[in-house]
């Protein structure tokens, strides 16, 4: 049996700042949908922002589903914060009889949230897709963005080696 660790949010929470320490302590590897998206998008052949999403989606999906198929340990770093997107993605998985701890990240502090977007739109990865902080905070506002009841909420923040020391203490 592996255990797979979920850490979904919003974007900028640190959601990948903590799965990659997580991922060094445990020496166990990521998966990320972003990762996907900015290998399409460096490649310039998918355009429309829909098809690409399917697309990325449904790569990882076959690359989680193996790794639960052969009860791998990993760790699965999906924004999906919208909560019907998350669970319509969950549901396609068969998580068998893998261990599975599910973190929603989040950041109450909506001053540090900002910032941490206004940082991000300095220097734009190819999956941000913002381009503005009026969109973020528009996207977020018409978004249903809450944590499921079998989530571990972790409260970002503060700082991401506190976040992560919760983790660390949930995961003994």
């Amino acid at each position: 049996m592996g255990t797979v660790y979920i850490f979904r949010g919003k974007a900028a929470t640190g959601k990948t700042t903590l799965s990659n320490m997580l991922s060094q302590k445990l020496l166990i590897p990521v998966f990320r949908k972003d990762d996907i998206v900015d290998a399409l998008k460096s490649s310039k052949n998918i355009h429309s922002e829909s098809i690409n999403n399917e697309v990325c989606y449904n790569i990882l999906y076959r690359i989680i589903q193996t790794n639960l198929d052969l009860n791998a340990n990993f760790i699965l770093d999906i924004a999906l914060g919208d909560r019907k997107n998350a669970k319509a993605f969950f549901e396609r998985l068969d998580f068998k009889d893998n261990n599975v701890l599910k973190f929603f990240i989040d950041c109450s502090d909506e001053n540090e949230w900002k910032a941490r977007h206004l940082k991000r739109l300095e220097n734009p990865l190819p999956h941000q897709s913002f381009k503005s902080i009026e969109h973020v905070v528009e996207y977020y506002q018409n978004a249903d963005v809450h944590p499921f009841a079998d989530e571990y909420i972790i409260d970002s923040s503060d700082t991401l080696e506190k976040s992560f020391d919760i983790i660390c203490e949930i995961i003994r």
